[in-house]
C-alpha cells in the first residue's frame, strides 16, 4: 500500500486503508475531504471519499472529526457486509448529521489506476 495510507480495518477479506491524517482541507473550496482505499481479496481497489463543510459549524460546535472518520469506516464496512461494493469511486457528503451518497460531486476528481 501507499506510505500515505494506514490500515484502519479488515472485513470479510477486504482491507480498508485511510489516507493520513484523515480529513484535509481542499484548496478550492471550504470543505474537508477524507479518502479510503478498499482492497478486495482479488486485488481490486475501490476508492471511497467523504466530504464535510466546516461552515455547518458556524454558530455551533465543530464536528468531531474522529467520530466522522469512524462513521465513514462503519459505512464502508456495512457496504462490504451487504455486498454493495462497486468498482468505481464512491463519494459521500455529510448532511444533517449523516453521510449521504452523491454522484459525481464537483469536489472529487476520479483517477484511473
Amino acid at each position: 500500500m501507499l506510505p500515505t495510507h494506514e490500515l484502519v480495518a479488515t472485513r470479510d477479506g477486504y482491507e480498508i486503508w485511510r489516507r493520513k491524517p484523515g480529513f484535509e482541507f481542499t484548496p478550492v473550496m471550504l470543505g474537508k475531504i477524507a479518502s479510503f482505499i478498499v482492497l478486495g481479496p482479488s486485488g481490486e481497489a475501490i476508492v471511497f471519499a467523504f466530504m464535510y463543510s466546516p461552515l455547518a459549524a458556524i454558530g455551533g460546535n465543530p464536528p468531531d472529526e474522529e467520530a466522522l472518520l469512524d462513521a465513514a469506516r462503519d459505512l464502508i464496512e456495512a457496504r462490504i457486509t451487504a455486498g454493495q461494493l462497486t468498482t468505481r469511486d464512491v463519494t459521500f457528503e455529510y448532511r444533517h448529521g449523516a453521510f449521504v451518497g452523491v454522484v459525481s460531486p464537483r469536489w472529487w476528481i476520479p483517477t484511473i489506476a
